[in-house]
């Protein structure tokens, strides 16, 4: 079994998802997520959800503190 993970130009395909797209980075990686069985793989994917799941946050957070100010 291979266990070296995604390759750099995957990665850094999640990470501008993650910035320009982060709810449909969140709904990729978790749907990546449950298919996977490889541990390091799996292990980027929960960090990638997460990580795409707090960037939303942040964006919504932004958007409504600007909306109200």
């Amino acid at each position: 079994m291979d266990d070296t993970g995604y390759s750099d130009g995957a990665v850094a395909a999640a990470i501008l998802g993650t910035i320009f797209f982060p709810l449909i980075a969140l709904v990729g990686a978790l749907l990546l997520l449950g298919g996977q069985a490889e541990p390091r793989k799996r292990s980027q994917l929960r960090r990638w959800a997460w990580v795409s799941g707090v960037w939303l946050v942040v964006a919504v957070t932004g958007a409504v503190l600007l909306a109200l100010y």
